[in-house]
Protein backbone atom coordinates (compact mmCIF):
# COMPACT_ATOMS: atom_id res chain seq x y z
CA UNK A 1 0.00 0.00 0.00
CA UNK A 2 0.69 3.72 -0.30
CA UNK A 3 1.35 6.68 1.48
CA UNK A 4 0.21 9.95 1.07
CA UNK A 5 1.81 13.13 3.16
CA UNK A 6 -0.45 16.18 2.71
CA UNK A 7 1.13 19.16 3.61
CA UNK A 8 -0.55 22.75 4.31
CA UNK A 9 -3.71 21.59 4.93
CA UNK A 10 -6.11 24.25 7.60
CA UNK A 11 -5.63 23.83 11.17
CA UNK A 12 -9.57 24.18 11.11
CA UNK A 13 -9.87 21.56 8.50
CA UNK A 14 -8.20 19.12 9.99
CA UNK A 15 -9.78 19.98 13.33
CA UNK A 16 -13.39 19.66 11.49
CA UNK A 17 -12.53 16.21 10.19
CA UNK A 18 -11.29 14.90 13.20
CA UNK A 19 -14.63 15.76 14.65
CA UNK A 20 -16.52 14.22 12.13
CA UNK A 21 -14.40 10.97 11.95
CA UNK A 22 -14.89 10.95 15.97
CA UNK A 23 -18.64 10.59 15.71
CA UNK A 24 -18.70 8.07 13.01
CA UNK A 25 -16.34 6.33 15.70
CA UNK A 26 -13.17 6.14 13.29
CA UNK A 27 -9.38 7.50 13.43
CA UNK A 28 -9.36 10.24 11.38
CA UNK A 29 -6.46 8.14 9.17
CA UNK A 30 -9.33 5.77 8.62
CA UNK A 31 -11.78 8.63 7.56
CA UNK A 32 -9.22 10.13 5.35
CA UNK A 33 -8.84 6.60 3.58
CA UNK A 34 -12.39 6.54 3.18
CA UNK A 35 -12.68 9.73 1.64
CA UNK A 36 -9.53 9.05 -0.97
CA UNK A 37 -11.22 5.81 -2.11
CA UNK A 38 -14.75 7.24 -2.62
CA UNK A 39 -12.81 9.89 -4.44
CA UNK A 40 -10.88 7.47 -6.63
CA UNK A 41 -13.64 5.10 -7.67
CA UNK A 42 -16.37 8.33 -8.29
CA UNK A 43 -15.01 9.06 -12.22
CA UNK A 44 -15.37 5.55 -12.69
CA UNK A 45 -18.97 5.03 -11.47
CA UNK A 46 -19.88 8.01 -13.15
CA UNK A 47 -19.02 6.07 -16.47
CA UNK A 48 -21.19 3.51 -15.45
CA UNK A 49 -23.71 5.41 -14.55
CA UNK A 50 -24.25 6.97 -17.96
CA UNK A 51 -23.25 3.66 -19.48
CA UNK A 52 -26.78 2.84 -17.71
CA UNK A 53 -28.56 5.22 -18.41
CA UNK A 54 -27.43 5.12 -22.60
CA UNK A 55 -28.74 1.64 -22.54
CA UNK A 56 -31.64 2.34 -21.06
CA UNK A 57 -32.89 5.27 -23.20
CA UNK A 58 -31.87 3.47 -26.33
CA UNK A 59 -33.59 -0.17 -25.41
CA UNK A 60 -35.49 -1.37 -28.38
CA UNK A 61 -34.00 0.74 -30.97
CA UNK A 62 -32.96 -0.83 -33.73
CA UNK A 63 -29.75 1.63 -34.77
CA UNK A 64 -27.78 1.17 -37.40
CA UNK A 65 -24.03 2.10 -36.00
CA UNK A 66 -21.91 1.92 -39.20
CA UNK A 67 -24.37 4.28 -40.60
CA UNK A 68 -24.52 6.81 -37.29
CA UNK A 69 -20.73 6.85 -37.36
CA UNK A 70 -21.03 7.56 -41.14
CA UNK A 71 -23.26 10.38 -40.88
CA UNK A 72 -21.42 11.60 -38.04
CA UNK A 73 -18.49 11.98 -40.05
CA UNK A 74 -19.79 13.54 -42.75
CA UNK A 75 -21.24 16.68 -40.15
CA UNK A 76 -17.51 16.44 -38.94
CA UNK A 77 -15.90 16.63 -42.15
CA UNK A 78 -18.64 19.48 -43.36
CA UNK A 79 -18.25 21.57 -40.43
CA UNK A 80 -14.44 21.46 -40.83
CA UNK A 81 -14.17 21.70 -44.55
CA UNK A 82 -17.68 23.59 -45.36
CA UNK A 83 -18.35 23.75 -49.06
CA UNK A 84 -14.79 23.97 -50.98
Amino acid sequence: MGQLLIRNVDDADIARLKRLAARESKSLEQKLRELVAREAGREEDEFWELARLSREMTKGLNINIEAAIREGREERDHAILGDL
